[in-house]
């Protein structure tokens, strides 16, 4: 039986219920939950696919459907409110509550993590402690990173990565190696933190020009005008230069010194014609488009003449 205290994802509940639930009951399927829920029987299938979000109204329905008692509905919401999160905070205020729950499954993997992300030299230590002889220096490890960081950030840096097997002490030497121990960031449970985890690593390129002169940094931007089909070629492109990166580290025998290579896509303006929209009409080169207004209303402004 699907245990719900072992998700932090809805999606991924509502699909796993769901196809229980089928298999058992021929009758219980989208056209039903469509029914229960009061959308059309397309919906379901779209919230599963994470084109659309569950409204309060709606998690209060699925709950109904697919709960047991007051303690899962309970979990569920929150569930939800972790996954629908626009902020960081947000997102972990509610993964607390989730792994605050008795029965939750996943509470100290799921805190370590999220915390993995919440600091951006966690990345920086766990790759320094591959060439850095490092045996309870903290503050001597904390020094070497730029900028630096406290000799109790380093303690917890270390610990964490422990914790999450990405690090460990060698028996022989005494000294940290790598493990395979790996976070996905692909994860959606953990998307806000990731980006969240971006940003502060966005915050810490700013400052290069200042900390490395330019016989130590690369830095360059690019400015171009393209379309859809050609964006999603360079996306692609980006995706296998990384992996050639990370390829080409791999090889690397005797690293000596932590590199951050940032690589951002994205639009620098609206497409042209604009997308139509519901709300006021605006002009663009004579032709009415359509703007929003804030009350949400429609309406129409004189064409040009």
């Amino acid at each position: 039986m699907i245990n719900l205290f072992e998700y932090l994802n809805y999606r991924e509940f509502l699909r796993d219920a769901y196809e229980e639930r089928h298999a058992t009951d021929w009758r219980f399927s989208h056209r039903y939950i469509a029914d229960r829920a009061g959308f059309d029987g397309s919906m379901f299938n779209k919230i599963l696919q994470g084109k659309r979000n569950l409204t309060e109204r709606m998690v209060s329905v699925f709950a109904e459907i697919f709960c047991r008692d007051m303690r899962e509905r309970t979990y569920f919401a929150n569930m939800v409110a972790f996954n629908q999160a626009k902020t960081h905070s947000e997102s972990r205020k509610y993964l607390e509550k989730l792994v605050a729950t008795k029965e939750c499954k996943v509470e100290d993997l799921a805190k370590d993590q999220f915390e993995y992300f919440d600091h951006w030299y966690h990345a920086v230590i766990r790759e320094l402690v591959t060439f850095y002889p490092y045996v309870g220096d903290d503050a001597a490890l904390g020094l070497m990173v730029r900028p630096p960081i406290s000799a109790s950030q380093v303690r917890s840096s270390i610990a964490l990565l422990e914790r999450l097997s990405m690090i460990k002490k060698n028996p022989d030497t005494g000294l940290y190696e790598q493990t395979q121990g790996l976070i996905s960031s692909g994860s959606k449970s953990y998307g806000t933190a990731v980006n969240s985890y971006i940003q502060q690593n966005l915050n810490v390129a700013q400052t290069a020009m200042d900390r490395f002169d330019n016989t130590e940094r690369n830095l360059s931007t690019l400015a171009f005008a393209c379309n859809e089909e050609i964006y999603g070629e360079l996306v692609e492109m980006v995706r296998r230069f990384r992996r050639e990166v990370l390829a080409k580290v791999s090889q690397c025998d005797k690293p000596n010194r932590v590199f951050q290579l940032g690589m951002q896509l994205f639009p620098l303006s609206d497409p042209y014609p604009p997308p139509k929209r519901r709300g006021r009409r605006r002009r663009i080169r004579g032709e009415a488009q359509v703007e929003s207004t804030p009350d949400g209303a429609e309406t129409e402004g004189a064409d040009d003449v």
